[in-house]
């Protein structure tokens, strides 16, 4: 009896982690996009590149899911070769000594219709680390496809990497469309 209920309790757990080990979404770097523009100074917008991101994501089971990913800083680009060197330098990005941007999820949750998600979790850009939500859709493709997509905005003066000057001139409006497979 008790090698039944060893044997039992064993294929369980495999197929528990089996199932869970599923549920690892690993973005693709090349075909994600993430965009950041500054609705109150038109024209000044660009992109980074090399997100890199696991996704441990699971419609069924959110309050074991996470979040984590980060992103280069010296590939920003906003244009133009001289603007991307200033904006790695140490008045903003300071690129040398802060190279990278993470995100790492606390929660994620579905709002009331439950076609879209929030991620709460830390943002930490420079030397600076907040507490933000990130809300998001998510669209499988098949069995072993899926897009992440959102739009947040943050605060670039809350992160020091602009300078707090009139009412809402340093919102950035940062959006991300993140390809992703099993």
């Amino acid at each position: 009896m008790k090698k039944q209920y060893l044997i039992i309790l064993t294929a369980a757990a495999i197929i528990s982690s089996a199932f869970t080990m599923a549920m690892i979404w690993k973005a693709d770097e090349k075909a994600s996009t993430v965009t950041w523009e500054l609705p109150n100074n038109p024209g000044h917008k660009g992109t980074f590149s090399n997100l890199s991101a696991t996704i441990d994501f699971d419609k069924a089971n959110l309050e074991g899911s996470k979040i984590t990913a980060s992103i280069d800083v010296k590939t920003i680009n906003g244009g133009d070769p001289k603007l991307n060197a200033h904006l790695q330098a140490p008045d903003f990005f300071d690129a040398e000594k802060f190279p990278k941007i993470t995100f790492t999820s606390i929660s994620v949750i579905a709002n009331a219709s439950g076609d879209t998600y929030i991620a709460k979790g830390t943002l930490t850009m420079k030397d600076s680390a907040k507490v933000i939500e990130f809300p998001f859709t998510f669209k499988e493709e098949g069995s072993d496809k899926a897009t992440f997509s959102g739009t947040m905005t943050v605060n670039g003066a809350d992160y020091g990497v602009m300078k707090r000057k009139a009412e809402g001139s340093d919102k950035v409006v940062i959006n991300l469309v993140v390809l992703v497979s099993k």
